[in-house]
């Protein structure tokens, strides 16, 4: 793997949800992840550890509630 020096910018195959326009991603110098809609000037930024924080709690849960549907489905 190589350092981040530069921004890397690439677009989403397909436009997000209603508004119609593809979504804007680029991973910035400083371990950060921008977000925006196409042809818009607001972007959004967090950092990759705090994004990985939030998807792991996400699977962390889905996988609680998983195991407590199974359980619940098992005792019926």
């Amino acid at each position: 793997m190589t350092d981040l020096l530069n921004p890397v910018r690439r677009r989403s195959r397909d436009p997000f949800a209603h508004y119609r326009k593809r979504i804007v991603v680029s991973l910035e110098p400083g371990d950060v992840l921008a977000m925006r809609l196409e042809r818009t000037r607001t972007t959004y930024r967090a950092t990759i550890a705090a994004v990985f924080r939030t998807l792991a709690d996400w699977h962390a849960r889905a996988e609680t509630r998983r195991k407590r549907e199974e359980r619940t489905a098992r005792s019926r």
